[in-house]
């Protein structure tokens, strides 16, 4: 009985002292900061799935506008298509144009929101889809290291990581392609009429769910393979001995650059199959072959400048942001 009572009251006294806590945070003492940081880090450590919830979720929204402007230079004959844009053409063929000016044209034309559009979509999107990656990663590397009579090596690794990529294709796929509409018409609409339009065509569910899947597993596969070994050998290796606390940032940055450049001529053509609302028939071949045809190869490199810059500072945040929540240190 008198274990009981003492457990009851302490349990008590905790929960009491938590509130008191909660409710000076609220009163906006003097003291607020460190209060609020010392609460957050008694919920600390958190698994891979939350984790990687908001490590994505915060990755995307600070790098967005530099995502924005990638998919912008990827699909010009969409902006166009569209005579009430400064980026309209006589015609519907491809038009390249330098950062520095669409910089200028998106700001003219819609100001900051411009560079956010589709920006909430994709911040709830990305935490669904960093919580299967991180998870899923997780998962499968405990899976192959319990049933595999190797140590766990860099096999392992890769494996794990392209297999998490398999899992988030089917989540990248519908959340990107309301991205990718939105960003091509810098911000005019909202996520719930680009859901209403694409689901409103004649097979609208697969227009959803299935339009660019292929380029995307295609994509997320070997890009998922390298980002999540380079970033871990990185970590293990001299860089992250050396860097220390910094070593997250950097080795995510570096990491999110090495799994970007070697698909992104993928991702062109994926950007470009999902860039309208109406079912887009071409497949992987026919919109490659046709951006080819107008540009050169060049064309499938388009906009790797602003999403060099946006895969460094997104992957650093991610995997910082994912490290801190995870080894439980704010």
């Amino acid at each position: 009985h008198t274990t009981t009572h003492t457990t009851t009251h302490t349990t008590t006294h905790t929960t009491t002292h938590n509130i008191y806590d909660i409710a000076k945070l609220r009163g906006g003492c003097s003291s607020s900061t460190t209060q609020l940081s010392s609460l957050l880090s008694s919920l600390l450590p958190l698994g891979p799935l939350t984790s990687g919830a908001l490590a994505g979720s915060a990755g995307v929204f600070v790098s967005f506008p530099f995502d924005t402007l990638k998919t912008l230079k990827q699909t010009r004959e969409e902006s166009s298509s569209s005579s009430s844009s400064s980026l309209a053409n006589s015609d519907t063929h491809r038009v390249p144009i330098s950062t520095s000016e669409l910089i200028k044209i998106v700001y003219k034309e819609s100001g900051i929101t411009g560079f956010y559009g589709g920006v909430r979509g994709m911040v709830i999107g990305q935490a669904f889809i960093k919580a299967a990656a991180f998870a899923a990663n997780e998962f499968f590397l405990t899976f192959l290291r319990a049933t595999s009579h190797a140590t766990g090596g860099t096999q392992d690794l890769i494996v794990a990581a392209m297999l998490s990529g398999l899992v988030t294709s089917f989540l990248v796929t519908p959340v990107e392609r309301v991205k990718i509409i939105l960003q091509s018409t810098m911000g005019k609409g909202t996520e719930l009429t680009v859901l209403s339009n694409i689901l409103s065509t004649k097979n609208g569910i697969p227009n959803l769910f299935f339009q660019g899947l292929l380029p995307t597993i295609l994509r997320e596969v070997p890009s998922y393979g390298i980002y999540f070994v380079t970033y871990r050998l990185l970590m293990d290796g001299v860089v992250g001995n050396v860097l220390g606390g910094a070593g997250a940032l950097v080795c995510g940055a570096l990491a999110g650059i090495a799994c970007w450049v070697p698909i992104y001529p993928v991702d062109v053509v994926k950007t470009n199959m999902q860039a309208s609302e109406r079912e887009n028939r071409d497949g992987v071949w026919e919109t490659a072959g046709k951006i080819v045809r107008e540009e050169g190869i060049g064309g499938l490199f388009e906009g790797l400048g602003p999403k060099v810059i946006r895969a460094a500072i997104n992957h650093a945040v991610t995997f910082s942001v994912y490290e801190k929540l995870t080894m439980g240190g704010l």
